[in-house]
């Protein structure tokens, strides 16, 4: 650690010998919490972009090739005359072997099976009133169909996805607390250890703001170091987790790029951290001495 000046022998100080490494593993934690409530929120970001203002139209198949044709035919036809909507178009069977690929192989089985007509729709708007109409019109042309509004599927991941980031502040909240305890305990066992020194300096003209300024620059250097060395232990714990998702089938798990803010709120951690002791530190032993008096 940095070398600084001080009246009282802190270094060797028994009661805080483990601070070090318990600031270390609460930046681990908030590291992580940070990492997994960014994660979501970028996932949560690219799937509203890919979704919003879209419908799902699916036909189901029967024994009646010439009906389904029909069908369909007829609901494009009206679906792309309406001002609600930009486009209707049918999805390729080759993107529908493409997007069950991941689930089920890439084999025959894919084409064997009696898979639903999907007609995408493009929304002027993604209103209730513009996603009604679309509803209505369906079900007058196919009233078979089966109409999957992706506005349904995005609340409940929103629902899911809050519900991630609550757990997320609520391990930054704890973390905070934790450090928060560690550093009044260790100082002030520190205080009791060192009475007798202190006393000395308060004899020689040396006044509380003096002693807690020792103690708080003590925490500073352990919350910054400690909080390195938390990232340390962040940075393979997170190419572990990044190795053992690549071996996951592609398709499976969304590739999702972290925003430069998370990277800047990891790397900013031990800063605060250390802010954090040196505070607490400073007013434990200002509040403990003061009550001496």
């Amino acid at each position: 650690m940095l070398k600084i000046r001080s009246d009282l022998p802190l270094r060797g100080d028994s009661s805080s010998r483990f601070v070090f490494w318990l600031v270390a593993i609460l930046v681990f934690m908030a590291a992580l919490a940070v990492t997994a409530n960014s994660y979501v929120e970028a996932l949560l970001t690219g799937w509203n972009q890919s979704v919003t203002g879209t419908l799902t139209i699916q036909i189901p198949t029967d024994d009646s090739a010439t009906n389904n044709a029909d069908d369909v035919e007829n609901l494009l036809n009206i679906l792309n005359a309406q001002e609600s909507a930009v486009s209707a178009t049918v999805v390729p069977a080759e993107k529908m072997s493409e997007l069950l690929e991941p689930w089920l192989g890439d084999s025959t089985l894919i084409t064997d099976l009696p898979l639903p007509l999907l007609i995408d729709v493009q929304l002027t708007a993604n209103t209730p009133d513009a996603v009604q109409t679309i509803v209505d019109l369906t079900k007058k042309t196919a009233p078979h169909a089966i109409i999957e509004d992706h506005r349904v599927w995005l609340n409940r991941i929103v629902g899911l996805a809050e519900g991630f980031s609550a757990i997320a502040l609520s391990v930054m909240a704890l973390v905070t607390g934790a450090l928060g305890l560690i550093v009044v305990f260790a100082t002030r066992a520190s205080l009791t250890e060192y009475t007798q020194t202190i006393d000395v300096l308060h004899i020689v003209g040396a006044k509380d703001g003096y002693v807690a300024g020792q103690f708080a620059r003590r925490a500073l250097v352990q919350g910054v170091f400690g909080g390195i060395a938390g990232l340390a232990l962040y940075g393979p714990a997170l190419a572990a987790i990044a190795w053992l998702s690549s071996r996951v089938q592609e398709g499976l798990l969304p590739d999702v790029s972290l925003p430069i803010k998370h990277w800047l709120i990891i790397l900013a951690l031990p800063v605060i951290a250390g802010i954090l002791a040196m505070v607490t530190a400073n007013m434990t032993v200002r509040r403990i001495l003061a009550l001496k008096i």
